[in-house]
């Protein structure tokens, strides 16, 4: 069972800041090969409940959801077989943290009642995911050899929508670079065009500026999140998922893990 859901200019912030979401959305879990960790479905985190016991009020991760993220993202990153084997406990780890960023913004999004994803934007994010798994083909495919629901692609897609209205809104004011702060930050050398020309690299100099003060914005909003909500993180693999902000984890969860590859 899938967890209850839901180059740019500075003149046009909008476009700005659904890059940077674009970006965020797709690109904050990297695959990472190495030692790999076998486990079973069950809870990964929970999100917003402050025990066990309050399980109705918190926002349920499962492994299966984590293990589905996972896999649609090594799907587009691979060719020839399906990502169908063990997969790796650092991956898992960052694919759920990711899920937990998600997942609190959602939330936020429907405590200050910011406006709901319309089924054009449900449908843009569904796009998105059949994308990231490397297009139509493998992604039909991979669901179809983990037995995923449509269901639970449509609650992934609808919670991503709605982060993306909610950062839509709240990110805007950071997607404007004036010809000033582009100029001092070309002039600082901190930046990949080194070498280049700022009149060769101008647009793609104040996207490069626009993504980092959007991510920093995000990382600040998420932190703000994560202060104000518990995060269980309950799967065996997934010690340290928030440990630098407090959350904890809950050993319990092992005892439920059953041995085999996660869906």
């Amino acid at each position: 069972m899938a967890p209850r859901r839901r180059p740019p200019r500075a003149e046009h912030p909008g476009l700005a800041v659904g890059v940077l979401v674009a970006f965020v959305l797709t690109a904050s879990a990297r695959a990472q090969r190495g030692p790999t960790e076998v486990v079973g479905d069950g809870v990964a985190a929970l999100v917003g409940g402050a025990s066990l016991a309050a399980e109705a009020e918190a926002e349920v991760i499962l492994i299966s959801d984590v293990a589905l993220r996972a896999r649609l993202r090594l799907a587009g990153q691979t060719r020839g077989a399906l990502p169908l084997g063990p997969l790796g406990a650092s991956l898992l780890r960052a694919t759920l943290d990711e899920l937990v960023g998600e997942v609190l913004i959602a939330r936020e999004a429907l405590r200050i009642q910011v406006a709901a994803p319309s089924p054009a934007d449900v449908a843009r994010e569904r796009r998105r995911l059949v994308e990231l798994a490397g297009g139509a083909a493998r992604f039909t495919a991979l669901l179809e050899a983990l037995g995923a629901a449509p269901a639970e692609v449509r609650a992934m897609a609808e919670r991503r929508a709605r982060v993306r209205v909610f950062l839509q809104a709240n990110l805007a004011g950071e997607a404007r670079v004036s010809e000033r702060q582009l100029e001092d930050a070309f002039a600082s050398g901190e930046h990949p065009f080194l070498g280049q020309e700022l009149d060769d690299v101008r647009e793609a100099m104040r996207v490069y500026l626009v993504r980092q003060a959007l991510d920093r914005a995000l990382r600040r909003w998420i932190e703000v999140l994560r202060g104000r909500s518990t995060v269980r993180a309950l799967a065996p693999w997934a010690l340290g998922v928030g440990a630098a902000r407090g959350e904890e984890h809950d050993d319990l969860a092992a005892r439920g893990a059953k041995k085999g590859a996660p869906r």
